[in-house]
């Protein structure tokens, strides 16, 4: 029976594939859960698209994404999210931390501070020095056995040069999706000090 759902039963042996997840502790004794990259294979309809695109076999430049792949994601964001949105709001760009580094070059003037809160995903504070620009940090504060924002560090942490608040919903690692009056109150914070937020939302539908 053809079914387009993962298969989550299969076990795939990733090792010497080239995968880094796999080769960076090779022969050793580790788990590699340091990144998002998943084990099971692909849904049988991507597998089938891109057989479908080495078959025609040339590869030349694509000028724009095709029109079902825009009305996808308007349907996606219209249905998931409630967000109408129009097709040239769309920057298409080849993975997060392109996007990460492509703000934090766009917002603000050369030499800015760049605001996030940690711990956090690495590529979300090396996106400020990676373009010329400051890395602000504010901790993160525990309310029992979960993380929260701590204002009072992020008032002491913003600067007069601080043009940009990195955001990362869901959290890496913490793991909090943040809820709604967090986000409420972040982004009164941010209006308040006139930042823009650039918020990684790549796992959003965990």
């Amino acid at each position: 029976m053809h079914t387009n759902a993962f298969d989550f039963d299969t076990l795939i042996d990733r090792r010497n594939t080239g995968s880094i997840k796999w080769d960076k502790y090779a022969g050793q004794d580790v788990i590699p859960m340091w990144v998002a990259d998943m084990d099971f294979r692909s849904p049988p309809a991507v597998m089938q698209a891109l057989h479908e695109r080495v078959d025609h076999g040339v590869f030349g430049y694509t000028p724009k994404p095709p029109a079902a792949l825009v009305d996808t994601v308007l349907s996606r964001l219209a249905s998931e999210y409630h967000w109408q949105i129009e097709p040239d709001w769309l920057v298409w760009l080849p993975g997060l931390v392109c996007g990460l580094n492509v703000v934090s070059r766009a917002i603000g003037e050369a030499g800015c501070d760049i605001l996030t809160a940690v711990p956090v995903y690495q590529h979300l504070f090396d996106a400020a020095p990676n373009v010329g620009k400051q890395a602000v940090c504010a901790p993160l504060a525990r309310d029992g056995a979960r993380w929260t924002f701590d204002f009072d560090a992020l008032e002491q942490a913003i600067t007069p040069n601080t043009r940009l608040f990195m955001l990362c919903n869901p959290h890496n690692p913490v793991g909090r999706m943040w809820d709604r009056e967090e986000l409420l109150a972040l982004a009164e914070f941010c209006e308040r000090h006139d930042l823009v937020i650039c918020s990684d939302e790549i796992h959003c539908q965990l």
